[in-house]
């Protein structure tokens, strides 16, 4: 497995656990390693493989994020409203959920 792939791998493993800004950095360190030396034909076939992972992998994330949104809303009207703990005690937060991100 060439570095390029080994980027694109890790960055799946990231996307799949939640984290989007380790993706975001591998994303970016692909990037600037492409830039710097350009793919071979067979690097390049392999390297498109993963990005369509990555971007299935991205989908199902943003997909998930919908349905908890719809969740919460459901669960926000049938209640009248949600309360949420953090560590330091109750606190009441506004049930206003922002649109979806389109990061990836």
């Amino acid at each position: 497995m060439t570095e390029p792939i080994r980027i694109l791998d890790a960055a799946c493993r990231a996307m799949i656990a939640g984290d989007s800004a380790a993706c975001e950095r591998l994303l970016e360190r692909f990037q600037a390693r492409v830039e710097r030396d350009p793919l071979d034909p067979e690097t390049r076939a392999a390297c498109a493989r993963e990005l369509e992972r990555l971007k299935g992998l991205a989908a199902a994330a943003a997909d998930g994020l919908d349905a908890s949104r719809d969740w919460l809303r459901e669960l926000s009207a049938v209640l009248g409203g949600l309360d949420v703990y953090d560590r330091a005690g109750r606190q009441r937060v506004s049930t206003g959920l922002p649109a979806r991100a389109q990061r990836f």
